[in-house]
């Protein structure tokens, strides 16, 4: 049986072959990336360090993220994919080196805790299909719109101040994780709010500048 008489098949009994029942998120998110227009033919899928899905013919590595990395995906649930077509992606990422990034009245600042923080770089390997903004175009982008791809990709401020966007094109037929942001929750000394998530995120098996051909860089603010 082909991949894709296998994936129609898993689908609508939302099993996977061995018996496994898959449960309605599952079926939903690997519904999401079949079809024709869809970023790629899912391989493996787990929940956690869990497989729950794999396709006859997936390479037995990579294998499952770290529990930290499954954790930022809805369910913890996520799908190695092979990219059947040219995938725009885009990553926000903060100025390097900033002493102070919210101001040196922050209490992030005047508490000692910008040490702990792990703010986002150039060179990550987290990724969104999801343009910004048209606005990119013109080397800024609003804050409405900076604020609705923050909340729909789950990039804290705790994170990721996003002075910057990378822009690349995965090619067809590049291994790549892929699966839904999971909610996230500020810490109350950085305002405390709370971002829905829910759009699709990338997890790159290796650097950007490995994994793309050329990156174009946008100044957000």
């Amino acid at each position: 049986m082909g991949n894709g008489a296998w994936g129609q098949l898993c689908y609508t009994q939302s099993r996977c072959c061995g018996g496994v029942v898959l449960t309605p998120y599952q079926t939903l998110l690997l519904g999401d990336l079949r079809g024709p227009d869809s970023y790629g033919v899912p391989l493996v899928g787990w929940k956690g360090q869990i497989e729950f899905l794999r396709s006859p013919g997936a390479p037995a590595q990579p294998g499952p993220l770290s529990a930290r990395d499954a954790s930022t995906f809805v369910e913890e649930v996520y799908i190695l994919l092979r990219t059947q077509r040219v995938v725009q992606l885009y990553r926000g990422y903060e100025t390097a080196g900033l002493k102070a990034p919210f101001g040196i009245d922050h209490p992030s600042f005047v508490q000692g805790l910008l040490a702990k923080r792990d703010p986002g770089t150039p060179d990550g390997q987290w990724w969104s299909p999801a343009r910004p903004s048209m606005a990119i175009d013109n080397m800024r982008l609003p804050d409405a719109d900076r604020s609705e791809h923050r909340a729909s990709s789950a990039i804290t401020l705790e994170w990721n101040r996003i002075d910057f966007y990378l822009e690349g094109s995965l090619p067809a037929g590049t291994l790549v994780y892929v699966g839904r942001a999971a909610p996230q929750q500020e810490k109350a000394l950085y305002g405390g709010k709370k971002y829905g998530g829910g759009a699709m995120q990338f997890r790159l098996l290796t650097t950007p500048d490995k994994a793309f051909p050329w990156l174009k860089r946008y100044v957000a603010s």
